[in-house]
C-alpha cells in the first residue's frame, strides 16, 4: 500500500488535500467518478501510510497537513483539470473543504488553489501561444501576397494612363 501511494506521489502533478466531514458515500463516489473522468483520482487515505509514502516526493511539502480524516485528490497530467473538478464540486458542496494543494512541487494554500483552478488548461494556453507565435508571420504572408497585386494595379493605370492620353509630348 505504501509503496503504491509513494508511486502516485511520484507522478503526481497535483496533490490536494481536503477534509470531507459529514460526506456520504454517494457523494464521494461522485467526486470520484467526476475526477476519474479527468484523468484524476480522489482517495481517503491512513495519514501515517500518507507521510511514509510523501518521503521524497513533492509531496512531502504538504506532509504537515495529513491529520485527521483527509481526503486526498491526486491529479497525473495537467494540474489544473482536476483542481477545476474539485472547486466545482466544493462550491456545491460545503462538506469537502480543501486543506492544501501541492501543485508542481509548490504548497498551496486554498485561495492559491482556487486561483489555479480558474487558470484555463494547457490545452488552451498552448493554443494561445500558437496563434499568439502564428500572428505575425500570418499578417507578414498577408503583405507579400498583397505586393504583387499592388504592383499589377500601379503598372495598370501607367499603361491606362498612357493609352487614353494621359501622356503629353511638347
Amino acid at each position: 500500500m505504501c509503496q503504491e501511494l509513494h508511486e502516485k506521489f511520484s507522478r503526481a502533478t497535483v496533490a490536494i488535500l481536503t477534509r470531507f466531514d459529514g460526506m456520504t458515500d454517494e457523494e464521494i463516489k461522485k467526486l470520484r467518478r467526476e475526477l476519474r473522468s479527468v484523468g484524476g483520482e480522489f482517495r481517503v487515505v491512513k495519514n501515517t501510510v500518507a507521510r511514509r509514502a510523501a518521503e521524497g516526493t513533492s509531496i512531502a511539502a504538504a506532509v504537515a497537513a495529513f491529520e485527521g480524516p483527509v481526503g486526498l485528490t491526486l491529479g497525473y497530467k495537467d494540474p489544473v483539470v482536476p483542481t477545476k473538478v474539485l472547486r466545482t464540486f466544493t462550491a456545491k458542496n460545503e462538506k469537502l473543504r480543501i486543506r492544501i494543494g501541492v501543485v508542481e512541487g509548490r504548497a498551496c494554500d486554498p485561495e492559491q488553489v482556487a486561483a489555479i483552478a480558474s487558470l484555463p488548461s494547457r490545452e488552451i494556453l498552448l493554443g494561445q501561444l500558437v496563434n499568439r507565435l502564428n500572428a505575425p508571420v500570418a499578417q507578414l504572408a498577408q503583405v507579400l501576397q498583397a505586393l504583387p497585386a499592388s504592383l499589377a494595379r500601379a503598372v495598370s493605370a501607367v499603361s491606362t494612363s498612357r493609352t487614353s492620353g494621359g501622356h503629353t509630348s511638347t
